[in-house]
């Protein structure tokens, strides 16, 4: 059996400004010094290399030494890809279910057939539209998975992938860790370059809807203890990505609060975790990108605003197409 994960329908729209946010963020770096070009001697993790000295992320296996990793694309570090001057660039985007463009229509739809390529409307569809305009053969690399924890993206599994297939199948199978995989992915791939990571909102839904059942008083409790855990994993995360490589733009996309008003608090108690998530993201020199304004602007718009980009909320069970 599978536990139980929480999802939020999702129209295009949503995604298009997801994209268009992280579109803002990328040009940004672009117009300046990217926050990876900047002089990290002063931070926990080395210039060169894959992760932290004494760190492995679980589920990760260095390959012996001058091989490649299996399973992923492009030449080893130093050699250059058929027919360029240097190695293939690629996108690596990495997150939940929004990263892989999940969709509870297109889920009802194609199950229990699923089939990873009919997702192709997510904010990383349109992001790498937008990058293709610069280059063409860009290589766009979707970890993504649905259900996705900060817990479960450091350790594995992710529970969707248990059942259903992924964009990007995990170098190390369906037990093995998002972070392991994009270790093995930018270990054999040194021209990365950006990197997208959504990560945080469904320890934040667990808490909400499950500890707390949308209790305020509950939520206003246990937020701490949140805020502290998603940090903590966020750092690790993001340590081990700019570990393995120094250079590229790494992009941190926050959260917003689809409850909207009926969690009373709710946009406040957003805006703090991504306080928290920004000062993570800026010790790594990685952006932030954050959505709530967006999503969730103050007052009578937020209630529309948030039924256009999200509609009703709703949830499923693997196993039962739209379980509650």
């Amino acid at each position: 059996m599978f536990d139980r994960l929480r999802f939020h329908v999702r129209s295009h729209a949503c995604f298009a400004v997801l994209a268009a946010i992280l579109t803002t963020m990328w040009l940004a770096s672009a117009a300046g010094a990217s926050p990876g070009q900047r002089d990290h001697s002063r931070h926990a993790y080395p210039r060169h290399g894959g992760p932290r000295v004494g760190h492995q992320a679980p589920g990760h296996r260095n390959p012996p030494h001058g091989q490649k990793q299996p399973g992923h694309g492009g030449p080893p570090p130093g050699q250059k890809g058929p027919g360029h001057g240097f190695p293939q660039a690629s996108y690596l985007a990495l997150g939940d279910s929004l990263a892989f463009g999940y969709s509870q229509a297109k889920f009802e739809k194609l199950f229990p057939n699923e089939n990873p390529a009919e997702y192709d409307t997510g904010y990383v569809d349109d992001f790498a539209r937008l990058l293709k305009l610069g280059n063409p053969k860009l290589q766009v690399i979707n970890d993504g998975c649905p259900g996705e924890t900060t817990e479960s993206f450091i350790k594995g599994p992710c529970e969707y992938q248990l059942a259903y297939p992924l964009h990007h199948p995990y170098v190390g199978g369906p037990t093995s860790s998002q972070l392991s995989d994009a270790l093995a992915y930018l270990q054999a791939n040194p021209n990365t370059n950006p990197i997208t990571l959504d990560i945080g909102a469904n320890d934040a839904l667990g808490v909400i809807e499950h500890t707390c059942e949308k209790k305020v008083e509950c939520v206003i409790k246990e937020a701490p203890a949140l805020f502290a855990h998603i940090a903590a994993n966020l750092g690790l995360i993001l340590g081990d990505l700019r570990g393995a490589d120094p250079h590229a733009t790494i992009i941190v996309l926050g959260l917003y609060n689809p409850f909207g008003e009926k969690l009373a608090g709710g946009d406040a108690l957003t805006a703090q975790l991504n306080e928290v998530m920004s000062k993570v993201a800026e010790a790594v020199g990685a952006r932030f990108a954050d959505p709530l304004p967006v999503f969730n602007p103050p007052g009578k718009l937020e209630e529309p605003t948030i039924c256009l980009f999200l509609r009703a909320p709703n949830r499923m069970s693997f196993g039962v197409v739209g379980g509650r």
